[in-house]
């Protein structure tokens, strides 16, 4: 998987996501009884980039604590390598539903679709029990995940997009099957060759799946996890839960905030 996008990750998808969630958890982390314990024990806190990609939340994390990066993508983490080579990150290739760190962690991040590549619910429940297990009391578990109304507004007819960079060009299709809550993207890109004369294509296949609110929360509260939040946007999550919009079927996005007790 990612084979050929890891080179032009960054470049297709955007920074500022990363840049959000990293601005919205550190004011809970640093206020969290985690976090609290790393220091009275005189250490560095930890946090675990699960699902990493190429690096860019690892990245801004980095700057705050020891950071472990994990990805089951070995040309993701090659590319994690290249773009942040002195950071003293850590890059593990490995399951995020196996998931083993070898200490506890103030804070398990699994952003941008990485549950939605899950597409077996005994591997999703796993991970958040591995997750659950790996967190330091008053730690937390951060994801996010895109929902049907998502597929359904931009891809329920199957529509293609295409973007043309200097390099070359790509063409994204994308189906939604409601039968399965399954979405399967059929990637080309044609990559110009140092010549600039010919191109080489390459194909790859992506599947996502559709987690629904209801079964995400009974994962995580078999896990353990008890004080669970779930916003629209993260631009909510720093308000009081009275001031948030209760979960809808309207939203595309769901972002999650679990505490483990």
């Amino acid at each position: 998987m990612y084979r050929f996008l890891s080179h032009y990750y960054e470049i297709l998808f955007p920074y500022r996501q990363y840049v959000a969630w990293k601005d919205f958890a550190r004011p809970l982390l640093q206020r969290s009884r985690a976090v609290r314990s790393f220091k009275d024990r005189g250490e560095r806190p930890l946090v675990i980039d699960a699902g990493c990609g190429t690096g860019a939340l690892a990245d801004l994390l980095a700057t705050y604590y020891d950071v472990i990066g994990i990805d089951l993508s070995e040309e993701m983490l090659d590319q994690a390598l290249k773009n942040y080579p002195d950071r003293g990150i850590l890059w593990v290739r490995q399951d995020i539903a196996k998931m083993e760190t070898g200490r506890p962690a103030a804070a398990v991040f699994a952003t941008t679709d990485t549950l939605n590549h899950i597409t077996a619910q005994n591997k999703l429940y796993a991970f958040f029990r591995r997750a659950y297990r790996t967190l330091e009391s008053g730690g937390y578990l951060f994801f996010d995940v895109v929902t049907e109304e998502f597929f359904r507004c931009y891809y329920g007819d199957g529509r293609c997009s295409f973007e043309d960079f200097e390099w070359g060009s790509f063409f994204w299709r994308c189906e939604y099957r409601p039968s399965t809550q399954k979405a399967v993207y059929d990637i080309t890109y044609f990559e110009k060759c140092e010549d600039r004369e010919l191109y080489q294509r390459t194909d790859e296949r992506i599947t996502e799946r559709v987690w629904p609110e209801s079964v995400l929360r009974e994962g995580l509260e078999q896990a353990g996890f008890r004080q669970i939040r779930i916003f629209p946007e993260l631009l909510h999550a720093g308000e009081d839960d009275a001031a948030v919009p209760a979960p809808s079927q309207g939203w595309e996005r769901l972002y999650f905030v679990c505490e483990k007790p």
